[in-house]
Protein backbone atom coordinates (compact mmCIF):
# COMPACT_ATOMS: atom_id res chain seq x y z
CA UNK A 1 0.00 0.00 0.00
CA UNK A 2 1.88 3.42 -1.04
CA UNK A 3 3.03 5.26 1.76
CA UNK A 4 0.56 8.64 3.17
CA UNK A 5 2.24 11.51 0.65
CA UNK A 6 2.52 8.99 -2.35
CA UNK A 7 1.11 10.19 -5.43
CA UNK A 8 0.04 7.02 -7.88
CA UNK A 9 -1.91 9.49 -10.69
CA UNK A 10 -4.59 7.92 -12.56
CA UNK A 11 -4.32 9.79 -16.07
CA UNK A 12 -2.99 13.16 -15.58
CA UNK A 13 -5.38 16.20 -14.86
CA UNK A 14 -8.06 13.61 -15.18
CA UNK A 15 -8.44 12.29 -11.60
CA UNK A 16 -5.33 12.05 -8.37
CA UNK A 17 -4.94 9.45 -6.21
CA UNK A 18 -4.26 10.95 -2.55
CA UNK A 19 -3.95 10.08 1.16
CA UNK A 20 -5.09 12.66 3.97
CA UNK A 21 -2.13 13.72 5.77
CA UNK A 22 -3.97 16.06 8.43
CA UNK A 23 -7.37 17.44 8.67
CA UNK A 24 -7.51 20.95 9.82
CA UNK A 25 -11.37 21.44 9.67
CA UNK A 26 -14.76 20.15 8.77
CA UNK A 27 -14.40 21.93 5.23
CA UNK A 28 -10.53 21.77 4.73
CA UNK A 29 -7.50 18.46 4.77
CA UNK A 30 -4.19 17.99 3.59
CA UNK A 31 -2.60 15.80 1.35
CA UNK A 32 1.16 16.12 1.72
CA UNK A 33 1.42 13.65 -1.61
CA UNK A 34 -0.78 15.86 -3.67
CA UNK A 35 1.09 19.27 -3.27
CA UNK A 36 3.22 20.98 -6.30
CA UNK A 37 0.66 20.65 -9.03
CA UNK A 38 0.26 24.67 -9.02
CA UNK A 39 -1.87 26.84 -7.05
CA UNK A 40 -5.61 26.86 -7.50
CA UNK A 41 -4.86 24.10 -10.31
CA UNK A 42 -7.01 21.71 -8.70
CA UNK A 43 -10.23 24.10 -7.36
CA UNK A 44 -12.92 23.15 -9.08
CA UNK A 45 -12.03 19.20 -8.90
CA UNK A 46 -14.09 16.62 -6.61
CA UNK A 47 -13.11 15.24 -3.50
CA UNK A 48 -14.08 11.21 -3.58
CA UNK A 49 -13.88 9.32 -0.59
CA UNK A 50 -13.02 5.96 -1.77
CA UNK A 51 -11.48 4.15 1.07
CA UNK A 52 -12.18 5.41 5.21
CA UNK A 53 -9.16 4.72 7.17
CA UNK A 54 -10.68 2.47 9.54
CA UNK A 55 -12.40 0.19 7.05
CA UNK A 56 -15.35 1.63 7.38
CA UNK A 57 -18.44 2.63 4.75
CA UNK A 58 -19.81 5.07 6.56
CA UNK A 59 -20.16 8.84 6.08
CA UNK A 60 -17.54 10.18 4.69
CA UNK A 61 -17.61 7.55 2.16
CA UNK A 62 -18.61 7.71 -1.50
CA UNK A 63 -19.30 11.12 -0.63
CA UNK A 64 -17.39 13.90 -3.49
CA UNK A 65 -18.10 17.61 -2.31
CA UNK A 66 -16.55 20.32 -4.83
CA UNK A 67 -13.10 21.62 -4.02
CA UNK A 68 -13.17 25.67 -3.66
CA UNK A 69 -9.10 26.28 -3.09
CA UNK A 70 -6.02 24.35 -3.52
CA UNK A 71 -2.70 25.44 -2.24
CA UNK A 72 -0.24 24.08 -4.04
CA UNK A 73 2.89 24.51 -1.42
CA UNK A 74 1.20 22.53 0.81
CA UNK A 75 -1.03 20.21 -0.46
CA UNK A 76 -4.29 21.97 1.28
CA UNK A 77 -7.76 21.57 -0.17
CA UNK A 78 -10.86 23.66 0.59
CA UNK A 79 -14.06 22.13 -0.39
CA UNK A 80 -17.74 21.96 0.38
CA UNK A 81 -18.13 20.27 3.79
CA UNK A 82 -18.40 16.58 3.75
CA UNK A 83 -21.32 14.98 6.34
CA UNK A 84 -19.17 13.44 8.52
CA UNK A 85 -14.88 14.30 8.81
CA UNK A 86 -12.27 12.93 7.25
CA UNK A 87 -10.19 11.14 9.23
CA UNK A 88 -5.84 10.97 8.81
CA UNK A 89 -5.16 7.90 6.29
CA UNK A 90 -8.47 8.23 4.38
CA UNK A 91 -7.93 7.54 0.23
CA UNK A 92 -9.36 9.82 -1.98
CA UNK A 93 -9.52 10.38 -5.58
CA UNK A 94 -9.83 13.80 -6.73
CA UNK A 95 -11.59 14.17 -10.29
CA UNK A 96 -12.03 16.62 -12.74
CA UNK A 97 -15.43 18.48 -12.95
CA UNK A 98 -16.37 16.43 -16.22
CA UNK A 99 -16.09 13.19 -14.62
CA UNK A 100 -17.50 14.10 -11.43
CA UNK A 101 -20.16 15.34 -12.74
CA UNK A 102 -20.78 12.89 -15.34
CA UNK A 103 -20.86 10.22 -12.83
CA UNK A 104 -23.17 11.89 -10.82
CA UNK A 105 -25.75 12.36 -13.28
CA UNK A 106 -25.49 8.57 -14.74
CA UNK A 107 -25.70 7.41 -11.02
CA UNK A 108 -28.66 9.28 -10.33
CA UNK A 109 -30.06 8.94 -13.70
CA UNK A 110 -30.42 4.68 -13.66
CA UNK A 111 -30.66 5.12 -9.92
CA UNK A 112 -27.51 2.65 -8.41
CA UNK A 113 -25.99 5.06 -5.92
CA UNK A 114 -25.67 3.94 -3.21
CA UNK A 115 -23.26 4.75 -0.16
CA UNK A 116 -21.88 1.35 -0.19
CA UNK A 117 -21.14 1.60 -3.70
CA UNK A 118 -17.12 2.52 -4.21
CA UNK A 119 -16.29 3.88 -7.41
CA UNK A 120 -12.87 2.86 -7.26
CA UNK A 121 -11.77 0.18 -5.20
CA UNK A 122 -7.82 -0.14 -3.97
CA UNK A 123 -5.68 -2.95 -3.29
CA UNK A 124 -2.30 -4.57 -3.58
CA UNK A 125 -1.67 -7.95 -5.37
CA UNK A 126 -1.22 -10.58 -2.16
CA UNK A 127 -0.72 -13.15 -4.90
CA UNK A 128 -1.02 -14.56 -8.22
CA UNK A 129 -2.26 -18.07 -8.71
CA UNK A 130 -2.80 -18.39 -12.16
CA UNK A 131 -2.67 -17.05 -15.61
CA UNK A 132 -5.20 -13.75 -15.85
CA UNK A 133 -5.49 -14.25 -11.95
CA UNK A 134 -4.57 -12.02 -9.28
CA UNK A 135 -5.57 -11.74 -5.29
CA UNK A 136 -5.88 -8.87 -2.89
CA UNK A 137 -6.75 -10.58 0.28
CA UNK A 138 -7.79 -6.87 1.17
CA UNK A 139 -10.79 -6.47 -1.23
CA UNK A 140 -12.19 -10.27 -0.13
CA UNK A 141 -15.53 -10.63 1.24
CA UNK A 142 -17.41 -7.86 -0.66
CA UNK A 143 -20.34 -9.76 -1.51
CA UNK A 144 -20.29 -12.93 -4.91
CA UNK A 145 -20.48 -11.38 -8.30
CA UNK A 146 -19.78 -8.52 -6.83
CA UNK A 147 -17.48 -7.00 -9.77
CA UNK A 148 -19.50 -9.52 -12.71
CA UNK A 149 -21.87 -8.30 -14.94
CA UNK A 150 -22.63 -11.39 -16.98
CA UNK A 151 -23.75 -9.67 -20.61
CA UNK A 152 -20.27 -8.01 -20.29
CA UNK A 153 -21.99 -4.34 -20.93
CA UNK A 154 -20.88 -3.09 -17.62
CA UNK A 155 -18.06 -4.27 -16.44
CA UNK A 156 -15.88 -3.41 -13.76
CA UNK A 157 -12.11 -2.53 -14.79
CA UNK A 158 -8.43 -3.49 -12.98
CA UNK A 159 -5.89 -0.78 -13.37
CA UNK A 160 -2.84 -0.81 -12.73
CA UNK A 161 -1.15 2.53 -11.30
CA UNK A 162 1.64 1.05 -9.77
CA UNK A 163 4.03 -1.17 -11.04
CA UNK A 164 5.91 -3.06 -7.41
CA UNK A 165 9.30 -2.77 -9.14
CA UNK A 166 8.76 1.21 -8.85
CA UNK A 167 10.13 1.96 -12.47
CA UNK A 168 6.96 2.25 -14.28
CA UNK A 169 7.18 -0.77 -16.15
CA UNK A 170 4.47 -2.54 -17.82
CA UNK A 171 1.34 -3.52 -17.14
CA UNK A 172 1.69 -0.43 -14.85
CA UNK A 173 -1.15 2.56 -16.69
CA UNK A 174 -2.78 -0.67 -18.40
CA UNK A 175 -6.43 -1.89 -17.41
CA UNK A 176 -8.42 -4.68 -18.13
CA UNK A 177 -12.14 -5.95 -17.92
CA UNK A 178 -12.76 -8.19 -14.99
CA UNK A 179 -14.68 -11.72 -15.94
CA UNK A 180 -14.48 -13.33 -12.40
CA UNK A 181 -14.48 -12.70 -8.56
CA UNK A 182 -14.25 -14.40 -5.87
CA UNK A 183 -15.66 -13.05 -2.49
CA UNK A 184 -13.72 -15.60 -0.32
CA UNK A 185 -10.26 -14.90 -1.11
CA UNK A 186 -10.38 -11.50 -3.39
CA UNK A 187 -9.18 -13.26 -6.07
CA UNK A 188 -9.95 -11.57 -9.46
CA UNK A 189 -9.99 -12.89 -13.02
CA UNK A 190 -9.44 -10.50 -16.01
CA UNK A 191 -8.16 -10.01 -19.14
CA UNK A 192 -4.27 -10.48 -20.64
CA UNK A 193 -2.30 -7.59 -19.38
CA UNK A 194 1.35 -7.18 -21.76
CA UNK A 195 2.64 -8.12 -18.50
CA UNK A 196 1.39 -10.48 -15.74
CA UNK A 197 0.61 -8.23 -12.62
CA UNK A 198 3.05 -9.27 -9.76
CA UNK A 199 2.59 -9.41 -6.13
CA UNK A 200 2.82 -5.80 -5.03
CA UNK A 201 1.28 -4.44 -7.54
CA UNK A 202 -1.06 -1.76 -6.77
CA UNK A 203 -4.55 -2.10 -8.17
CA UNK A 204 -7.61 -0.25 -9.12
CA UNK A 205 -11.00 -1.69 -9.64
CA UNK A 206 -12.76 1.06 -10.81
CA UNK A 207 -16.50 1.26 -11.59
CA UNK A 208 -18.02 0.54 -15.08
CA UNK A 209 -19.38 4.25 -15.24
CA UNK A 210 -16.03 5.55 -14.25
CA UNK A 211 -14.00 3.30 -16.64
CA UNK A 212 -15.95 4.02 -19.59
CA UNK A 213 -15.63 8.26 -19.00
CA UNK A 214 -11.78 7.40 -18.86
CA UNK A 215 -11.65 4.93 -22.09
CA UNK A 216 -10.26 8.12 -23.97
CA UNK A 217 -7.30 6.75 -25.76
CA UNK A 218 -8.67 3.62 -27.53
CA UNK A 219 -7.60 0.19 -27.89
CA UNK A 220 -4.42 -0.91 -29.60
CA UNK A 221 -4.57 -1.11 -33.60
CA UNK A 222 -5.27 -4.48 -34.28
CA UNK A 223 -3.22 -5.99 -37.45
CA UNK A 224 -3.65 -9.60 -39.21
CA UNK A 225 -3.72 -11.71 -42.17
CA UNK A 226 -6.65 -13.71 -43.35
CA UNK A 227 -5.44 -16.75 -45.68
CA UNK A 228 -8.79 -18.26 -47.80
CA UNK A 229 -10.12 -20.17 -50.80
CA UNK A 230 -11.47 -16.36 -51.62
CA UNK A 231 -13.09 -17.81 -55.33
CA UNK A 232 -14.55 -21.11 -53.87
CA UNK A 233 -16.66 -19.67 -51.51
CA UNK A 234 -17.25 -16.43 -49.68
CA UNK A 235 -14.91 -16.71 -46.82
CA UNK A 236 -14.39 -14.44 -43.48
CA UNK A 237 -11.50 -11.81 -43.63
CA UNK A 238 -12.37 -10.59 -39.39
CA UNK A 239 -14.71 -9.93 -37.09
CA UNK A 240 -14.48 -6.61 -35.37
CA UNK A 241 -15.86 -6.40 -31.88
CA UNK A 242 -18.11 -8.13 -29.23
CA UNK A 243 -21.79 -8.73 -29.02
CA UNK A 244 -23.70 -6.28 -26.50
CA UNK A 245 -20.80 -3.78 -26.42
CA UNK A 246 -20.80 -0.71 -27.33
CA UNK A 247 -17.49 0.37 -29.93
CA UNK A 248 -16.57 3.31 -32.33
CA UNK A 249 -14.76 1.38 -35.30
CA UNK A 250 -12.63 4.27 -36.07
CA UNK A 251 -10.98 2.82 -39.24
CA UNK A 252 -10.34 -0.76 -41.19
CA UNK A 253 -8.08 -1.20 -44.20
CA UNK A 254 -7.50 -3.92 -46.63
CA UNK A 255 -4.46 -5.13 -48.62
CA UNK A 256 -5.68 -7.56 -51.86
CA UNK A 257 -2.78 -6.40 -53.58
CA UNK A 258 -2.08 -10.69 -53.68
CA UNK A 259 -5.65 -11.08 -55.55
CA UNK A 260 -6.23 -10.92 -58.99
CA UNK A 261 -9.64 -11.09 -59.66
CA UNK A 262 -12.72 -8.97 -58.79
CA UNK A 263 -13.09 -9.04 -55.33
CA UNK A 264 -16.16 -8.17 -53.50
CA UNK A 265 -16.09 -7.06 -49.76
CA UNK A 266 -18.99 -7.18 -47.51
CA UNK A 267 -19.78 -6.34 -44.00
CA UNK A 268 -22.63 -8.01 -41.62
CA UNK A 269 -24.24 -6.83 -38.21
CA UNK A 270 -27.02 -8.44 -36.64
CA UNK A 271 -30.06 -5.94 -36.46
CA UNK A 272 -32.38 -7.36 -33.88
CA UNK A 273 -31.11 -10.71 -33.74
CA UNK A 274 -30.83 -11.55 -36.96
CA UNK A 275 -27.55 -10.94 -38.97
CA UNK A 276 -27.94 -9.04 -42.18
CA UNK A 277 -25.29 -7.45 -45.48
CA UNK A 278 -24.66 -3.82 -44.28
CA UNK A 279 -22.20 -3.11 -47.02
CA UNK A 280 -21.13 -4.34 -50.76
CA UNK A 281 -18.90 -3.54 -52.96
CA UNK A 282 -16.26 -4.54 -55.62
CA UNK A 283 -12.77 -3.84 -56.16
CA UNK A 284 -9.83 -5.06 -58.62
CA UNK A 285 -6.31 -4.41 -58.03
CA UNK A 286 -5.80 -3.27 -61.75
CA UNK A 287 -8.84 -0.92 -61.34
CA UNK A 288 -8.10 0.05 -57.41
CA UNK A 289 -5.65 0.86 -55.15
CA UNK A 290 -4.37 -2.26 -53.99
CA UNK A 291 -5.10 -1.29 -50.14
CA UNK A 292 -8.96 -0.27 -49.32
CA UNK A 293 -10.07 2.40 -46.77
CA UNK A 294 -13.46 0.42 -45.94
CA UNK A 295 -14.15 2.47 -43.07
CA UNK A 296 -12.83 6.27 -43.13
CA UNK A 297 -14.31 7.40 -40.41
CA UNK A 298 -16.14 6.67 -36.73
CA UNK A 299 -19.30 4.15 -36.92
CA UNK A 300 -20.86 3.45 -33.83
CA UNK A 301 -21.54 -0.60 -33.43
CA UNK A 302 -23.19 -2.82 -29.96
CA UNK A 303 -23.02 -6.13 -32.13
CA UNK A 304 -19.93 -7.97 -34.25
CA UNK A 305 -18.89 -6.74 -37.55
CA UNK A 306 -18.26 -9.15 -40.13
CA UNK A 307 -15.99 -8.75 -42.85
CA UNK A 308 -15.98 -11.15 -45.71
CA UNK A 309 -14.35 -11.30 -49.46
CA UNK A 310 -15.19 -13.34 -52.50
CA UNK A 311 -13.34 -13.34 -55.60
CA UNK A 312 -14.48 -14.76 -59.35
CA UNK A 313 -11.18 -16.26 -59.97
CA UNK A 314 -9.72 -19.33 -59.06
CA UNK A 315 -6.43 -17.93 -58.96
CA UNK A 316 -7.05 -16.12 -55.58
CA UNK A 317 -7.46 -19.34 -53.70
CA UNK A 318 -5.07 -19.85 -51.13
CA UNK A 319 -4.27 -16.18 -51.45
CA UNK A 320 -4.03 -13.96 -48.22
CA UNK A 321 -5.83 -10.70 -47.49
CA UNK A 322 -4.20 -8.24 -44.83
CA UNK A 323 -6.50 -5.80 -42.74
CA UNK A 324 -5.99 -3.65 -39.92
CA UNK A 325 -8.39 -1.60 -38.12
CA UNK A 326 -8.64 0.51 -34.90
CA UNK A 327 -11.43 0.90 -32.36
CA UNK A 328 -12.52 2.42 -29.18
CA UNK A 329 -14.59 1.64 -26.26
CA UNK A 330 -17.56 3.77 -25.82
Amino acid sequence: MPGIGSVPKIRTDLAYFGIVTRVISTTQFVATGLSGLGDGALAGYSAYVMKKADGTTTAPHAEQPAISAYVSASGTFTHTAFTASLAVGDQLLIMHPNISTSIASILAAVGTASPTQGLVYYGVVTDVPAANQFTIAGLAGLGAGKFIDLSLVYQYYAFVFRDAAGGGAAPQGEAQAITNYATATGNFTAGAFTVPVAVGDEILIIHPYLARLMHFAGLPPIVGTATQNWQAAEANIVSIGADNVAYKVNSLLLNINALVGTVTIRMYMEVTGVERLVYEQDFTVAGDTPGLWIVNGPVGIHEVLRVTAQSDNAADNGQSIDYDYMLEEM
